[in-house]
């Protein structure tokens, strides 16, 4: 399952160690997607049913996935802007004469 971008965690599904690999998985995404861990109780991680827990993992590398787009839209729109901004101020500076002569009246500033 990913955890954030570019990062998996893999799930033993099946196998004696499931329940808590997705209770880590949801503990450590949640915090990633949100920023602070779930605050369930021993209670309710001890009767979560592991259809319960698959859901609610699978939501959350939903948001992961999602929160990803946003980003990489984030950065294309800043991305444009940068390129836009840079045009802006290129076409605003003026431009050099292709003849700039610095001595050219300096006959006449002397005599």
């Amino acid at each position: 399952m990913t955890f954030a971008p570019g990062w998996t965690q893999s799930i033993d599904t099946g196998g004696p160690r499931e329940r808590a690999d997705l209770l880590s998985y949801i503990s450590d995404t949640h915090k990633a997607v949100y920023g602070f861990r779930p605050r369930w109780g021993r209670e309710w991680a001890d009767n979560a049913t592991l259809t319960e827990l698959r859901q609610d993992a699978e939501k959350l590398e939903e948001s992961v996935i999602a929160e990803a787009a946003a980003d990489r839209a984030r950065e294309a729109r800043r991305q444009a802007e940068m390129a836009k901004h840079h045009l802006a101020v290129s076409r605003a500076k003026k431009p050099i004469p292709h003849t700039f002569k610095p001595f050219t009246n300096l006959k006449e500033m002397l005599v």
